[in-house]
């Protein structure tokens, strides 16, 4: 079996996202799906109603991991599971749900005078190239020094919410600079690289679920 974990950041009173709540759920080793993501959900949100006196009024969630061919089975299965969760507090919050691809083909450049250069961080590509049938957009994270520089693919499974797509893309963006293991920028949101570490830590070093009292610390860092 492996570790995964369901990772959110908790707004204190000074609506920064300083708080994080973790939680580990095992699972056949090879499966992609998460399927005990109700569990983690309902945990979380009891956890934030501690902390903030309330639930919170928007949920936006980074799901790592799966690739375009899993779309939609994650759709079905994970994004019904978290809805299952949502719907039990008194009210229902708006959902955000994206689900974050690095291991792409797409490459971009950018066109400066007779030359192509790689276009600049924070770069957003999200019309000619991307779907039809379904809201995604690409992200160039970060800068490299040489080589060409690969963009994140984002696709957003649900969007019930009254933020802009271009709030979206920038909080992706912003999310990407706030990794305590790098000065610098990642190539995913911060809360991805969060969930990875800790379901590798789980799954490969404890072989077991950490204690309840390191739930709230970055301790797999």
């Amino acid at each position: 079996s492996s570790g995964i974990n369901a990772e959110w950041p908790l707004r204190p009173g000074n609506d920064l996202c300083t708080r994080y709540f973790s939680k580990t759920t095992w699972q056949p080793s090879k499966q992609e799906l998460i399927s005990q993501l109700e569990v983690c959900m309902t945990d979380a949100l009891k956890q934030y109603h501690e902390k903030n006196g309330a639930y919170p009024d928007r949920v936006i969630v980074f799901r790592d991991g799966v690739g375009d061919g899993q779309l939609l089975a994650v759709k079905e299965q994970e994004l019904r599971d978290m809805k299952t969760a949502l719907s039990r507090l008194p009210k229902m919050p708006e959902l955000v749900f994206v689900v974050v691809t690095k291991r792409i083909q797409q490459r971009f450049f950018l066109k400066a005078g007779s030359r192509l250069t790689n276009p600049g961080p924070g770069t957003i590509v999200d019309t000619k190239v991307t779907r039809d049938e379904l809201f995604d957009f690409f992200l160039v994270p970060q800068s490299v020094g040489q080589g060409t520089v690969t963009p994140t693919h984002y696709n957003v499974l649900e969007f019930q919410t009254t933020l802009k797509p271009d709030h979206l893309q920038k909080i992706a963006y912003k999310l990407c600079h706030i990794y305590f293991n790098w000065t610098g920028t990642i190539r995913v949101p911060a809360v991805c690289q969060y969930a990875h570490k800790l379901a590798f830590l789980v799954g490969q070093s404890l072989h077991r679920d950490p204690s309840p009292q390191l739930a709230n610390l970055l301790y797999y860092l």
